[in-house]
C-alpha cells in the first residue's frame, strides 16, 4: 500500500473521530493497526515481534529509575 493510501486512512480515522462517529478507543485501536502496518511495510518490523522488546526494556529503565530514586540521600 502506498503512503498516501496510508496517510488517507489515518486522516479519514481521525475525521471520524474528530466528529464523535467513533469513540477514543476505537480510534485508539484502529490507529494501532494502521501504524503497525505501516511500521511493517517500511521498516519491516512486526509489531508483535517487537512488543517484548519493549517490555524489555521499559523494566529495566523502570528498575535503573527506582534504583537511583531509593538511594537518593535528603539533605
Amino acid at each position: 500500500m502506498s503512503e498516501a493510501s496510508y496517510s488517507l486512512m489515518l486522516r479519514n480515522l481521525s475525521n471520524d473521530f474528530y466528529h464523535n462517529h467513533i469513540d477514543f478507543d476505537e480510534y485508539r485501536a484502529q490507529r494501532k493497526i494502521i501504524l503497525d502496518k505501516i511500521d511493517k511495510e517500511l521498516n519491516g518490523r512486526d509489531a508483535a515481534e517487537s512488543e517484548g522488546e519493549d517490555e524489555l526494556s521499559s523494566s529495566a529503565f523502570m528498575q535503573t529509575v527506582s534504583f537511583y530514586n531509593s538511594t537518593e540521600i535528603d539533605q
